[in-house]
């Protein structure tokens, strides 16, 4: 969950895993300018969010679509999943698509639902409290925290990690 690290001015650092991988997701995510690499599904997945956030799925589809998902109206109040982004885990799909149905009913405009899905994208795509993380990603991680001085918080507001002076 953490990563605990002591830099050359013997302070220590206290890292978050996941609000680290998320603000870096979601910085990359907002700068780039191709949409993300999408995997194939293998076997669709029928997502049922209901009538009213299909509709609202349905009605978006263009921005799902820029964001590297493959989705059909699937009859009924549910949306049939071909193509998921490649960062993804297929197995969040419908919390994603039920997260990002949210999103669209509270953002205001465009660049409010763009960002809005941006958010839940790049916090589904993070490294998890309790998963295992080898030396070398600790390592690009811990570089990555404190080679930036704008790295703070996640998009949700999370710390990113804690500086502990001698």
């Amino acid at each position: 969950t953490y990563i605990i690290c002591e830099d050359d001015a013997e302070t220590l650092w206290l890292i978050d895993k996941h609000a680290a991988h998320e603000r870096m997701n979601f910085d990359r995510l907002m700068t780039s300018k191709e949409p993300p690499m999408r995997q194939t599904l293998l076997q669709p997945i029928a997502v049922e969010p209901g009538k009213e956030d299909a509709a609202l799925l349905l009605d978006n589809l263009e921005l799902l679509e820029q964001f590297g998902f493959g989705c059909e109206d699937f009859g009924d109040g549910a949306i049939l999943v071909r193509e998921v982004p490649a960062d993804l885990d297929a197995a969040d799909t419908a919390a994603t698509l039920e997260e990002f149905a949210q999103n669209l009913r509270t953002g205001r405009n465009l660049d409010e639902k763009r960002e809005a899905l941006l958010h839940t994208m790049a916090c589904k795509a993070a490294i998890k409290a309790g998963w295992h993380t080898d030396s070398l990603e600790r390592e690009a991680l811990v570089r990555e925290v404190l080679g930036r001085e704008d790295l703070k918080y996640c998009p949700h507001g999370r710390p990113v990690c804690i500086r502990l002076p001698k």
